[in-house]
């Protein structure tokens, strides 16, 4: 005990750390062990001072051994008072006369944190207190026993570099990490940053972020104060850390291994709002440039954190990682791999060299791989849509080859998750492997009870789209999703319905589909008041998909009636009519001009805006200048055309209607005006009576044969293709065209005229619009060019010209590069050619038909007047992109009559290689 005893310190009460150095041989014996401790504590301190004791990590250096020991004071008595701090107690039990307790004077208490953020005691200034401990001076610091245990030991930074001496400001913050992680309760984790969060360093605190991530019901405490404390402590050494000037090398430095940690913890919580986004957001900023010292492990954390919590525009953090980890590819595990496919392929963001060199080193790899690994990096080459360039495609191709090897001998242990996303990332590549889907069918047998209704979409639809014919699995599986049909969701029941639709008769029926088409009544509140019905309710192509599916039985449904109804009011109606806008003409248009405001509106339709109320904002400010400048300035007057195509694609948006199937393309195409009087085909399909008769107008046939030969040209001329081996892939889709024209020009002495004249010619996909829109029109101008041995009258300001012409929709992606639209712009084009040949024969009659050349309008209203008929076949039924160019077509040429007909290719199968 100390000579004298001081007053009772303001601390009594408190938690005391103290530091207990003894020789290693002393370690062995009973003098270090924990009641040792306690009784030299309590001789120190005074009798029954110490109310509990703990000692909680030994950490040996260089022959000695630290005991880390916390004691929980009583509150003293008059004759009882603590010490200000634990000597350092030699192997034989003495007091050093370094830290004897009478030569230091008693710390000060604790410093209150001030208001504004800042001053010596804040936890906005330092994660780290002067001393280490709150409170202390730099007198102090020089004494405290971890900083002489420094000096003594003689080992320095470099000689140190991987011990917790290290990572840590000191060995008590390295036992405190300890403490962190071994916590099981979010409440005692919480409760013990509520009692010692000043005296946290950094790994410490951020060690906080990611034990409290693993821990049961945390998620929910985002708003939890003392949750919120310690990640304003991390907002604030970031904040530090990356201003210019900080400190690169000392304790408070900013590393990648710290961002990831923070990155994966708030994953973990899905915590992205508020101080958490700012957060993230600075570890977006402060990432890239210290991105070369990560580990593979963080680049992986990283990546994989962003993905989870969905964050968009971090594309520089996001290439910056793709970068070095190509460079550090080597380095990977399968963990890190799989993870970091699957982050990409998540946040939408595609990097070649990054996904050549995850296949190489997964190939490498592979016999590593867990099962769940196997099916993670499937998946996400399955997302990110590797098509066929010849580098990259070889190494996915070979790759995707040895990951359906290696899961064949690994199917009894996956679960139905992963079986039904390995198939399903098989269809979404057009990859077909008849050894792994047999496989998949035989080991789905056993487990079909413990598929999810997911697991089942998936499943029908992987053996569906390649025409793998496993019928006794797809009607085991079609009986078990029978079963499960009540816990589907809408667009589960879609594409289930479809799938074994498409595999033919025998699969399901009138009594499987009743069920189905009852639940998904219910799905989409078919019942609800159009008052009461809410974005999102349903997404229009799941009922397309599901009554194209259902069309055959539907004299045997007693729910068609009513879904099929509702498809003609929510649907049909309202697209037919946005298209029959954009034509301009016809039973459809007139239809539409009497069609109540609410209807449309509820429809997708533009609102004027004086009929819209904008939501009013209590705490919004004063209008300024520039607002009450918008108000007098309304926005200009769009030209009808223009009105009818925003429309349009507002309907499209809503909806999500990217097309109407094989059964209601043919019922639009009548009702636009677009379909051959001689098509007996051509029946209301919403009647249940109806039957439809078999047969194509002549022509039809003719233009079948014609694509069939085509294709058998292309995939005789196409090399070995690395994926999508089948379905309708736009590039392989062809179209074929002929037509009779006559463009006439008005003039003085009569009218001039010329003849175009086609009897069938095939038109296929282009990537020219797909590419930078500096580039638009070139690609055209020179096949064109080429086709016609270099005599070709238009201009590359022609080509981009028409292409405007003849816009279609975005519905889910660009649609611009296909053949149908190809065909009308190839036809369009011909036109001007002939306009401008006209031009050059008479010079002086030239100016007779610029304006119509640079309108557009070729219906006689500026001079030139096209007259004919056109004829379309196209080997899968239309897009709704592709009906929106044809109606623009129309819309421009209305003299020009046109016949269309199409086959569907899930029936023919002529696209599959």
């Amino acid at each position: 005990p100390p000579p004298c005893r001081p007053s009772p310190p303001p601390w009594a009460g408190g938690i005391l750390v103290c530091l207990v150095r003894s020789g290693e041989a002393a370690t062995r014996d009973a003098g270090c062990r924990p009641c040792s401790l306690a009784e030299i504590m309590s001789s120190f301190y005074g009798p029954g001072a110490v109310r509990s004791f703990e000692a909680w990590d030994i950490d040996s250096v260089d022959g000695s051994a630290d005991v880390h020991a916390s004691a929980t004071l009583c509150a003293p008595s008059s004759s009882s008072v603590a010490a200000p701090f634990a000597p350092e107690v030699r192997a034989n039990g003495q007091a050093s006369s370094q830290t004897a307790a009478s030569s230091a004077p008693p710390p000060a208490p604790p410093p209150q944190r001030p208001a504004s953020g800042s001053g010596a005691g804040s936890s906005y200034s330092s994660f780290y207190p002067k001393s280490g401990s709150v409170g202390a001076s730099g007198a102090d610091l020089a004494e405290l026993p971890w900083t002489r245990r420094r000096e003594k030991s003689g080992i320095g930074e470099e000689g140190r570099s991987d011990s917790r001496e290290r990572r840590h400001r000191s060995s008590w913050h390295a036992a405190l990490n300890k403490r962190l992680v071994s916590m099981e309760d979010a409440e005692d984790l919480l409760g013990m940053v509520h009692r010692e969060l000043n005296g946290f360093d950094v790994l410490n605190t951020v060690t906080v972020i990611n034990r409290l991530s693993r821990l049961p019901g945390a998620r929910k405490l985002n708003r939890d104060p003392r949750a919120l404390e310690v990640l304003y402590r991390i907002e604030a050494w970031l904040s530090r850390a990356s201003a210019p000037g900080a400190d690169k090398e000392g304790p408070e430095a900013v590393l990648p291994k710290h961002l990831a940690s923070i990155s994966i913890g708030l994953a973990r919580l899905q915590w992205k709002d508020s101080t958490a986004g700012r957060i993230l957001r600075m570890i977006g900023f402060i990432a890239p440039e210290l991105i070369s010292l990560a580990r593979a492990r963080d680049l992986s954390n990283l990546a994989w954190a962003f993905a989870t919590l969905e964050l968009r525009g971090f594309d520089s953090l996001l290439l910056a990682i793709a970068r070095e980890a190509v460079v550090q590819i080597a380095d990977f595990t399968e963990q890190n791999l799989s993870n970091t496919c699957w982050a990409y392929a998540k946040i939408g963001l595609r990097h070649d060299p990054l996904i050549k060199a995850i296949a190489d080193e997964t190939v490498r790899k592979l016999p590593q791989f867990s099962a769940q690994g196997l099916s993670n990096t499937l998946w996400g080459f399955a997302t990110m849509v590797i098509k066929g360039e010849e580098c990259l495609g070889k190494s996915a191709w070979q790759l995707i080859c040895a990951l359906l090897e290696e899961l064949i001998t690994r199917l009894p242990d996956c679960p139905t998750q992963q079986m039904s996303n390995s198939a399903w990332a098989c269809c979404r590549l057009g990859v077909r492997h008849d050894g792994f889907m047999q496989a998949i069918a035989v080991e789905g047998m056993k487990k079909l009870p413990n598929y999810t209704c997911q697991d089942l979409s998936n499943t029908a639809m992987a053996f569906a789209k390649p025409n793998i014919n496993a019928r006794e699995f797809l009607k085991a599986l079609a009986a078990e999703a029978a079963r499960k049909i009540w816990s589907f969701e809408a667009r589960e029941v879609s594409n289930i319905s479809w799938s074994l639709n498409i595999m033919g008769p025998g699969i399901i029926d009138e009594q499987w589909l009743e069920p189905a088409l009852k639940h998904f009544r219910t799905l989409v509140r078919v019942d609800f008041d159009e008052g009461k019905r809410h974005d999102g309710d349903f997404e229009g192509w799941e009922m397309v998909q599901l009554l194209n599916a259902a069309w055959a039985y539907r004299s045997g449904l007693s729910e068609w009636p009513v879904l099929a109804q509702t498809f003609r009011e929510r649907i049909y109606g309202p697209v037919v009519r946005a298209l029959a806008g954009i034509v301009g003409r016809g039973p459809m248009f007139q239809a539409s001009a009497h069609i109540p405001a609410a209807p449309l509106a509820a429809a997708g339709a533009s609102v004027a805006p004086a009929e819209a109320e904008a939501p009013r904002l209590y705490n919004a400010g004063p209008v300024t200048s520039a607002a009450l400048a918008a108000l007098l300035c309304p926005p200009p007057i769009l030209e009808p055309l223009q009105q009818a195509r925003e429309d349009a694609q507002n309907i499209i948006a809503k909806l999500q209607v990217d097309f109407l199937g094989p059964v209601f393309t043919r019922s639009a195409l009548r009702d636009l005006g677009f379909l051959d009087p001689g098509d007996s085909r051509a029946l209301d399909p919403f009647d249940p009576r109806a039957e439809q008769a078999p047969g194509s107008p002549p022509w039809g046939d003719h233009a079948r044969g014609a694509v069939e030969d085509a294709l058998a040209r292309l995939k005789a001329d196409l090399p070995f293709m690395w994926f999508d081996r089948f379905g309708p892939h736009e590039r392989r889709v062809q179209c074929w065209m002929a037509y009779r024209m006559e463009v006439e020009v008005p003039l003085g002495a009569g009218p001039w005229r010329s003849h175009l004249a086609e009897d069938g010619r095939i038109a296929d996909f282009s990537l020219d619009e797909h590419r930078a829109m500096c580039q638009h029109g070139q690609e055209t101008f020179a096949r064109l060019e080429a086709k016609g041995s270099g005599k070709v009258h238009f201009s590359l300001q022609d080509v981009k010209r028409a292409q405007q012409w003849l816009h279609g929709l975005f519905a889910q992606h660009d649609r611009a590069g296909h053949c149908e639209r190809q065909a009308l712009l190839e036809l369009t084009l011909e036109v001007v050619d002939t306009l401008r040949s006209f031009q050059h024969q008479h010079i002086g009659d030239a100016q007779a038909v610029e304006k119509c050349l640079s309108a557009g309008f070729f219906d006689g209203s500026l001079g030139v007047v096209v007259r004919g008929h056109l004829r379309l076949f196209v080997c899968h039924f239309y897009c709704i992109s592709c009906l929106a160019a044809i109606s623009n077509f129309a819309r421009r040429f209305p003299e020009v009559t046109l016949h269309m007909d199409y086959d569907d290719c899930w029936q023919t199968r002529l696209l599959d290689v």
